[in-house]
């Protein structure tokens, strides 16, 4: 009995060797698509949602910065190549950014070898109209011989019928300077571009901590207290000195 047990042990065995080895894994037969990554995947994958356009203000940069880069993941869906290829990337026309003036392009965007992710570089330049003006920059991914784009949209909102594009990124940007959501001006009075930028100077805060909300990280009541009260014996100081300090209209700088 014990033998037979075990020749059907082994029988059975033999068969799922038999069709283990049969059993083929298909591999990718289609194109290789070229899309933004965000439109698909979460830039930090938990907390933002997808995406296909964003936005960004100079507004809290310090004023000797005139520039930042803005790198936008693209990704292939498709085959990974042991060489570099080459991505068509265009400027729609609907942009309101002037190429050379608010922003530059690499000459050339490759997904590099082994990649299945990639970044495009693009360098945005603060210019004074920003101070006024909010700028527009579109986007487009287009085929070449490296790649088409058949991923083109996705129905996100079956409500509103909004749509995502996988082909194209917009990104909005100006330097428009307002109150941010960290000013509390129950202790530090009125906001006014020339205070906030003397007070970050003056104490080595990093402007964009303002972005948060109060009660974030520096911005505490005990926090902005110490803030007010520094301002206040600086301007004193100052004052006291000959040197009074005022604002861009001409009236005396300020703490409640």
């Amino acid at each position: 009995m014990n033998k037979i047990l075990i020749l059907s042990i082994i029988f059975v065995s033999f068969l799922g060797f038999t069709s283990c080895d049969k059993e083929e894994i298909p591999t990718y037969q289609d194109t290789d698509n070229i899309y933004f990554s965000n439109a698909l995947y979460a830039p930090n994958g938990i907390s933002e949602p997808v995406r296909d356009s964003t936005g960004f203000s100079f507004s809290l940069d310090r004023p000797a910065i005139t520039g930042r880069i803005f790198r936008i993941p693209i990704r292939v869906q498709g085959n990974l190549s042991d060489e570099d290829r080459k991505v068509k990337l265009t400027v729609d026309p609907s942009s309101t950014a002037i190429e050379g003036t608010h922003f530059s392009l690499p000459k050339e965007i490759y997904l590099h070898a082994g990649m299945q992710v990639d970044t495009v570089d693009v360098v945005f330049y603060r210019t004074p109209d920003m101070k006024t003006n909010q700028y527009t920059l579109v986007l487009n991914l287009e085929e070449n011989e490296w790649f088409t784009t058949k991923m083109q949209t996705k129905v996100v909102n079956s409500i509103t019928g909004k749509t995502m594009s996988f082909i194209r990124c917009k990104i909005t940007f100006d330097d428009k300077l307002t109150q941010p959501p960290g000013w509390f001006a129950a202790y530090m009075g009125v906001f006014t571009a020339k205070k906030f930028f003397l007070m970050c100077e003056l104490m080595h805060l990093e402007p964009e901590m303002f972005a948060q909300k109060l009660g974030s990280p520096g911005l505490t009541v005990p926090d902005v207290t110490y803030y007010q009260n520094f301002m206040k014996r600086y301007l004193a100081d100052q004052k006291k000195s000959g040197n009074t300090i005022y604002e861009e209209d001409g009236t005396e700088m300020f703490l409640p």
